[in-house]
């Protein structure tokens, strides 16, 4: 008689097939006009050119260390969105120490605040269907994201080693380009009332 328990590989193959259920049944988004990008940036190279010269702002004589940014800001109705955005590396962001308290001080002392932290596999935001995967500030905070911490190099930015976060794909939230629209418009509707 066979045994109705399931194995390790039962369980990992039914997850996979779900998800590739799930991943065929996702909508197929059709671009138009409205879709397009509301803002461009006039001269690409100039401000390629005015992010990178401020890396030789600091220099291996001083004390100070170097800096760190905040991707995307936006104020509405004294409600702040900020992101960060990431590209994955062998399935995970990382996030440095810096950026992290910058994020949890700015998320403390906002009375409206959305910190999105959002990773993708090197796209360009253009076409509606691509994945991305994401969190907030709020699933952080509560611990529904492992903080785990290490020494780092983030390839996309810097060679220097720095102190910070991984943060896996596993544990973010997968939606689609029209889906991370469709939040921070829900979020900027929310700032309206």
């Amino acid at each position: 008689m066979a045994s109705n328990k399931s194995n390790l590989a039962d369980i990992m193959y039914n997850k996979k097939d779900k998800a590739r259920e799930s991943s065929q049944r996702r909508p197929n988004h059709i671009s138009d006009e409205l879709d397009e990008p509301k803002h461009r940036i006039a001269n690409p190279l100039l401000f390629a050119k005015s992010r990178e010269v401020l890396g030789n702002l600091i220099s291996k004589r001083m004390k100070t260390s170097g800096g760190t940014d905040i991707d995307w800001l936006i104020e509405h109705n004294g409600g702040f969105m900020i992101f960060e955005i990431k590209i994955f590396h062998d399935d995970r962001i990382l996030i440095s120490r810096a950026q992290m308290i910058a994020y949890e001080k700015l998320y403390a002392n906002l009375s409206k605040c959305h910190v999105l932290f959002i990773g993708h596999d090197d796209i360009d935001f253009s076409d509606l269907n691509d994945p991305v995967w994401m969190f907030e500030m709020k699933e952080w905070k509560s611990g529904t994201i492992p903080h785990v911490e290490d020494k780092l190099v983030d390839p996309s930015y810097s060679e220097n080693e720095l102190s910070g976060y991984r943060i896996e794909r596993d544990f973010m939230t997968r939606t689609d380009i029209k889906g991370l629209r469709d939040k921070i418009d829900s979020i900027w509707t929310e700032f309206e009332r």
